[in-house]
Formats: structure tokens, sequence, C-alpha cells
């Protein structure tokens, strides 16, 4: 009787902890786009993560999607995925046009036509992009998203105009008769990403809607296995089992957690980085920072599993680890706190003791911007 009663009061209580205005979650402004080429206004609905008005001093990751109708599910997905201590998935801002624009068409079927014609690519390099980075508070890393005629218009702009997105979730792009050229112009393009550190995730399956273009995404990733350069991370599933309307939610899905696995996975201390110490480690999370993502993600963690591992070995080198760590986030009250477990294994209980306090102290000021994999609900 006892427990159930505990249980009964736990589910009311976690219902008055945990409720919110779902309406206040998601709040949608408009981006206002003016170009001559369009000929007339073009909106765009922005959907802002829930700490945006809050968490002032904070940037956000973009992902930006052509469909109108892909704003409901990607800013309830984002939102579920991201309210954990943003994982899996990163706060981030949604963009989706605001409707049916006929200008903009007119652009699409003009480059589908004539795909040496940039004029579309460069509206998004000279106006949307930039009048989105003036306007909200991005942090410079851009995923977009596409199902069918736009996922295939992804992989035009990744071979095209690389700089203006990271990272490419594509489902089930329309490929046949060599759409926008893509596969002709692979071979050639590819090898010109060399330095650009870009992410792609594509699926595809056998609906029959689909059934046409399926030779050519085949075509299309054995001409990445050959000529990818080493900064493309990529990944083509040609069978991809679900259904077809299915696609892009579950595309989205996976791909986000690809892309940002990285992000929040620590190394493991067997793993080959960490095996090359402490250094290899570092270089690792800057490369992260500055090539892949273009924001800082910390190394603290999977320097922290290599002293772990290491305090079973050989104590005195791990303790040179922990003294590293310390130096290198003289702000973490973690790594004081780990420092100290490590003395008191080691017997110096006095030293650990010290180290706890300073944590204890350092504690005091930790912020909401802490890389966690800790759900906080």
């Amino acid at each position: 009787m006892l427990k159930r009663l505990a249980s009964i009061f736990f589910f009311v209580y976690s219902i008055n902890i945990f409720a919110v205005e779902i309406n206040t979650l998601n709040p949608i402004e408009k981006l206002v786009i003016d170009a001559p080429i369009l000929q007339q206004t073009m909106y765009f609905n922005v959907t802002l993560p829930a700490s945006y008005y809050s968490a002032l001093d904070k940037k956000y990751v973009v992902i930006f999607d052509l469909h109108p109708r892909s704003q409901p599910y990607l800013s309830g997905m984002h939102d579920w995925l991201s309210h954990n201590s943003e994982w899996p998935w990163l706060e981030s801002i949604v963009v989706t046009p605001a409707k049916y624009h006929v200008g903009y068409a007119k652009l699409f079927e003009d480059t589908a036509a004539e795909p040496t014609n940039m004029a579309l690519l460069d509206l998004y390099e000279q106006h949307i992009l930039p009048k989105l980075d003036d306007t909200f508070r991005t942090n410079g890393f851009k995923v977009y998203s596409g199902f069918m005629s736009n996922g295939a218009f992804g992989l035009y702009t990744m071979l095209n105009k690389p700089n203006l997105f990271n990272a490419y979730l594509i489902s089930s792009p329309t490929l046949s008769n060599d759409f926008l050229n893509i596969v002709a112009d692979a071979k050639s393009k590819l090898p010109l990403l060399k330095n650009k550190n870009l992410f792609l995730y594509l699926t595809i399956g056998k609906h029959q809607y689909e059934q046409a273009h399926v030779q050519y995404v085949e075509e299309l990733a054995e001409i990445l296995e050959k000529y990818a350069p080493e900064g493309l991370d990529w990944e083509v599933k040609s069978d991809d089992p679900h259904y077809y309307m299915s696609r892009p939610v579950l595309t989205v899905l996976n791909g986000i957690e690809k892309l940002f696995d990285d992000y929040h996975n620590d190394l493991s201390a067997d793993s080959s980085i960490s095996q090359q110490g402490i250094d290899a480690i570092v270089n690792y999370y800057a490369d992260l920072s500055n090539k892949k993502y273009g924001f800082t993600v910390s190394a603290e963690g999977s320097l922290n599993k290599l002293a772990a591992a290491q305090l079973t070995r050989d104590k005195s080198k791990a303790i040179q680890t922990y003294l590293k760590i310390i130096t290198l986030y003289p702000n973490s009250a973690y790594a004081n706190s780990n420092y100290a477990a490590a003395l008191a294994q080691t017997g110096q209980l006095k030293a650990a003791i010290e180290q706890q306090k300073i944590a204890v102290e350092k504690s005091k000021s930790l912020g909401n911007g802490i890389k966690t994999n800790t759900p906080n609900y």
C-alpha cells in the first residue's frame, strides 16, 4: 500500500514539476527576404528553441528545410530531442518557408533546366543565409534537410556551393535522368571539397516513387567511395526499409544522432586517438571545434576517461593527466573533483580533501552551458 501511495505521489509530483506551456516552447518568428530576383517578398518561418529568449548570450545551430510542412515535425522532434541537456540534438533554430513562393519556384525550375545557372544558389549565399545570420543568433553551423527534389537540391548545393551548409540530411532524392547533373558532376566536383569538413547522410528505399532514382543513388554512392575527400563524412543507405513518407522523419532522426555523436560521446581510453596520449586527444577536439563544428567541443570527458584507465595501471601517470586537465579547464569543478578522487585512491587524503574543497567552490558558479550526457528532463 505504501509503495502504491509513493508511486501515485511521484506521478502527481512529476506532472506538476515538469508541466510546461507547450505553446511557449517553440516560438516562431519571420525571416523576411526582399531580393530583386524574387520579384516579391519571401517569408520563412524561423522556429526558435525554448531557451532563445532567456539564454541571450547563446548562439544556435540552424536546420533548414525547403518544405513548408516540415516545420511541425522538425520543431517537435527538435524540442523533444534537445530538451534533455541538448542530447542527442543540440538546440537549433529551425528554418522553413512560410508558404509556396512563385518567384522561388521559377528559380528552381530555371536551375533544373540549366544546372550551371547559379542564380538560386546565389540567392542563398547573398540574401537568405546572410539575413538569417544577421537577424538571429546563429553559431555558423548549418544543417540542410531535404526530401525528394529538395533532397536533390541539397546534393546540388553541396557540390556547387559547399560553403553554405555543413551537413546534409537527404531522403529519397529525385535523381533520375541525372537531375541537376548531380551524378555527372560528382566525379569532378567531389575532389574539390578536400579542404571542407562536411557531413552527408542519404537514404532511399524501394517504394514505387523511389524506384526510378535508386540506380542513380547507388551510382552516386560508388562515386563517393572513389572520389570523396577525407573531410567528407558520408553514408548512403539505398535499401532503407521504412515507409516512403516516414523516410524524411527517420532520416533526420538517424542523421542527427550520427552527426552529433562525436560531440556527445567521449573517446574510450583504448581508442586509437586516446592511445596516443593527451596531446592527440586535445588535437582531435581542436579539429572538431575548428574544422567540423565551428564552436568549442570539450576534450575534458575523453581526458578523464584516459586518466581513469591510467589509474588502474600507472597511478603517477594518471595524476599527471588529472593535473593537465585542471590546467586545460581551470573553471571546471569536475576536474578538481576527479583529481581529488584519484588522490584519495593513491592514499593522499589531505591533498584530496583540499582538491574537493576547490571543486565545491567552483561548483557554486556552474552555469547551464556545461556539456553533459545526464538527462535533466
